[in-house]
């Protein structure tokens, strides 16, 4: 497909803020349709089909030092596959358990662990500038699963995070929206 890795973050940026705005809005009952529970499970398969698949999506556009990421995102791939999976028979009522519920922060967890500790490849920016919007994916996706572990806890107060937690879902698609690498470096050379 040959697409940057700013790109890929662009699209992952576009569906998760899509996702998390509609998810809002049935919770809300602004709007109200029977599809909408499946949009969460089809982003995180997405999202794991698309971090196993990473180099292909690159193609020739992959970024220089890319092994030690790739694996990180098989690791990625894996967990949002599975939660998604998860979250795919919940969305259907075949598991209704509130532990259930759980695997999803845990998945997030894992996912924002990834990103703390993510290896980064050559770009037209200063490595801490990668590492930091890295580490800030990090934090908000942990932010995240606490909201979500919060609003699948069994109790009648909870139920508020069943929306909160949506916000920084939202913030973390909007953060993936701004990611940068610095373009192409031919875009900026002077001929």
């Amino acid at each position: 497909m040959n697409l940057t890795s700013e790109q890929v973050h662009w699209i992952g940026g576009v569906a998760f803020t899509i996702v998390a705005v509609l998810l809002i809005l049935y919770k809300t009952r602004v709007i109200r349709a029977g599809w909408l529970p499946y949009l969460l499970p089809i982003l995180l398969i997405g999202y794991g089909v698309e971090s196993l698949i990473d180099p292909l999506v690159h193609g020739t556009a992959k970024p220089q030092n890319y092994g030690a990421e790739s694996l990180q995102h098989i690791i990625q791939g894996i967990l949002m596959l599975i939660v998604g999976s998860v979250e795919w028979l919940r969305a259907g009522g075949r598991l209704k358990h509130y532990a259930w519920g759980l695997l999803l922060p845990l998945g997030l967890i894992g996912v924002g662990g990834v990103f703390m500790f993510h290896a980064q490849h050559e770009a037209n920016v200063p490595p801490l500038l990668l590492l930091v919007q890295h580490r800030i994916f990090a934090i908000t996706l942990w932010i995240t699963a606490a909201a979500k572990a919060l609003a699948e806890w069994p109790n009648k107060n909870s139920q508020a995070f069943s929306i909160a937690w949506l916000l920084p879902l939202l913030l973390f698609g909007l953060e993936l929206l701004v990611y940068t690498e610095g373009g192409n470096s031919s875009v900026h050379s002077i001929h």
